[in-house]
């Protein structure tokens, strides 16, 4: 065996970095935020994660991939609800909504709707994740009609674009002289506006909703 041989064989061998994607995935987002789909390449990763090129590649085919994984991993996951209560999962979720929108990381959004528009190969890696996201918000809905707690009348993508929709627009509107307040708001803004959208459905809220 050569010692070329050799080497590659044990970089086959070598067990895997629990870490690394949560170290990647921490940094890709931040990276992502920062400079959007131009400037969201393996090198830049390869600098900010600490993470070789090389090991980048082994794990990620390519950047699209990667991007479609980060979103999954430390952006807007619905799925990860599940109170067993209407009131309850509206609230994570609109909170869960309002730390993405609001937090250090809130120009994901915006990058993503540009890049969009702009690259076909981001339109393409980010659909399934976009789709994914909508698709498991109104499972929280649907959940709520089979426990018999809302009829089924209900629309759930109406009452997700009022709980979301009133959470980014919150955001998107307040001044940046007033953001500091409006995040030490967070948990009394989210509540009643979660409070608010159970009315318009004839629903009284409760804390054990």
């Amino acid at each position: 065996m050569t010692q070329a041989t050799a080497s590659r064989s044990a970089q086959r061998g070598r067990p895997r970095d629990p870490g690394l994607e949560d170290r990647v995935f921490d940094a890709a987002i931040a990276l992502y935020a920062e400079v959007g789909w131009a400037g969201f390449s393996f090198e830049a990763l390869a600098r900010r994660s600490g993470v070789g090129k090389a090991g980048l590649y082994r794990r990620w085919s390519d950047r699209q991939e990667l991007l479609r994984q980060t979103l999954e991993a430390r952006w807007l996951a619905p799925a990860k609800i599940d109170s067993g209560a209407l009131r309850g999962d509206l609230i994570a979720l609109a909170r869960q909504v309002f730390a993405a929108y609001a937090g250090d990381n809130a120009r994901v959004a915006r990058w993503m709707a540009m890049d969009g528009e702009r690259h076909p190969e981001v339109r393409s890696a980010t659909a399934p994740y976009v789709e994914a996201t909508i698709r498991q918000g109104r499972a929280i809905v649907r959940r709520a009609i089979a426990r018999g707690e809302i009829g089924g009348e209900v629309n759930p993508g109406l009452l997700m674009d009022l709980v979301v929709g009133g959470v980014v627009n919150h955001v998107a509107t307040t001044p940046l002289r007033l953001r500091g307040a409006m995040v030490a708001k967070m948990d009394a803004f989210t509540t009643d506006l979660v409070d608010t959208a159970l009315r318009g459905i004839g629903v009284a809220p409760s804390e054990d909703r």
